[in-house]
């Protein structure tokens, strides 16, 4: 992979863990109940000594064996691995877009509305499971998952009239700040709260020293396209995710 391709892939893996990751020859295999694509996929990260036909051998195996479906995500520096996947039946699913923002000529200010901590609390978890959707597996998965983070993370949720409307965090590496699963409750969407939250969440990361924001956004999601865009964010790559169901 590009350097700048596969930095931006290292960082937004580390930023989404997995319960447990995998390293094979240049390639992460990450697990985690099934708990989103994401955090049980496999990821070519780096070139590694061995054929991709044997890597690809022993990641359906593990796979298989832990019970989840075939899931790899590819970007454009994968053109020969995405052909071979698609000959043994993996569908295309989920492209999304890769965007940065430059904040070095940006000013965001905290929300009064929002409130921000360094860990996802059990209220926290109540929220962005709400907002999500998540089943009680679900849940459990990620309080475990958003409990490993060695980088410094801000959780944020935005209240109006005295009910958590739209939550999201961000963590902060390198020069960046990485924004994740920014959701507002249907009932009040397009009415600015998810924008009042982006805000806060670049405005925390700027006071610690970044000066890029980083994010991933389906490509389809027209809405948070529009959003991000309203902040400068533009797109840099594409990545997808070639899936095929367990046997």
């Amino acid at each position: 992979m590009t350097s700048r391709i596969a930095l931006f892939e290292a960082m937004t893996q580390s930023a989404w863990p997995a319960l447990s990751t995998e390293v094979f020859d240049g390639w992460l295999l990450r697990f985690a109940n099934g708990y989103t694509k994401r955090a049980n996929s496999v990821t070519p990260l780096y070139a590694g000594a061995l054929a991709d036909a044997d890597k690809l051998e022993y990641c359906e195996r593990r796979f298989a064996e832990a019970g989840l479906p075939g899931i790899f995500k590819l970007t454009q520096e994968h053109a020969a691995l995405d052909a071979t996947l698609a000959q043994r039946g993996y569908a295309q699913i989920d492209i999304s877009s890769v965007q940065t923002c430059d904040l070095t000529a940006q000013t965001p200010a905290h929300d009064t509305a929002v409130t921000l901590q360094a860990n996802a609390d059990t209220a926290w978890i109540d929220a962005f499971a709400r907002l999500s959707n998540l089943s009680a597996s679900q849940r459990h998965a990620a309080e475990r998952m958003l409990a490993q983070y060695a980088a410094p993370t801000t959780f944020g949720v935005l209240e109006h009239m005295g009910e958590v409307v739209a939550c999201g965090f961000a963590v902060r590496q390198h020069d960046y700040v990485l924004l994740f699963d920014i959701c507002t409750d249907p009932a009040y969407r397009r009415q600015g709260f998810g924008r009042r939250l982006v805000t806060s969440l670049l405005a925390w990361g700027k006071e610690r020293g970044a000066t890029q924001g980083l994010l991933q956004v389906v490509a389809s999601n027209e809405a948070a396209v529009q959003l991000y865009a309203g902040f400068g964010f533009v797109e840099q790559y594409c990545y997808w995710y070639r899936h095929r169901h367990c046997a």
